[in-house]
């Protein structure tokens, strides 16, 4: 085996195919979408010790062929990467123990979501003393899929999970402006409370590419 690292280390004289085609939801092919293939990845942004062993990118119909270094890893991934456009898509697997026939990681056909830029505005017109705690819960634009063998673990994956962001506003910052991205078509849950008293939830469905929400108290 040649060493690149204290931690990794690629097959000598061993290159594998990684292919596949990637879609919208609607069906239609994906150009331009990042493949990469890593060891060490993690298993939500990426860690910082990760090692690209290959990239490339998909073409006007969607297909992708990349040929990548390999390395025999508890941590190895494929990651496809839309841009703030669609979201992205990890494929995981133990290559210790897998080694897939021919050298060849064959995804078929991968769909990403359409996301949406949701932009949220929170103003105080109310003057001093109020306050506002609120939370917005939605879908992130993420599907990380772990595979042993050909298998799918459906209890290692995570795939477009709702979650929860939310703030308290007050005298010391009674505004907030932030922006999440949210596969378009998607429902934000927005709840709040002013002053403490009981909580309001408010549905805001996403059905432009950017979407601006802006609350006032």
């Amino acid at each position: 085996m040649t060493v690149l690292s204290c931690e990794v280390q690629l097959e000598d004289n061993t290159r594998i195919l990684v292919e596949g085609t990637i879609k919208d939801q609607d069906n239609m092919p994906i150009s331009e979408a990042k493949i990469s293939v890593l060891t060490k990845r993690g298993n939500f942004t990426g860690g910082e010790n990760q090692y690209i062993l290959g990239e490339g990118y998909s073409n006007a119909d969607g297909h992708f062929s990349v040929i990548s270094l390999y390395d025999r890893d508890e941590d190895f991934a494929i990651e496809i990467d839309g841009g703030d456009a669609y979201s992205t898509y990890v494929y995981k697997t133990n290559t210790l123990e897998y080694t897939p026939l021919d050298l060849t990681f064959n995804l078929e056909t991968v769909s990403l979501k359409k996301l949406a830029a949701f932009n949220y505005n929170m103003v105080r017109t109310s003057g001093e003393s109020y306050t506002l705690r609120y939370s917005f819960k939605y879908i992130e634009g993420f599907c990380l899929e772990y595979y042993e063998g050909i298998t799918l673990n459906e209890f290692q994956s995570s795939c477009y999970e709702e979650r929860v962001v939310s703030r308290f506003l007050n005298d010391s910052n009674p505004d907030f402006e932030w922006l999440l991205y949210v596969p378009l078509g998607e429902i934000v849950e927005f709840t709040y409370s002013i002053n403490d008293e009981p909580e309001i939830t408010e549905f805001i469905t996403i059905n432009e590419d950017n979407y601006d929400f802006t609350f006032t108290y």
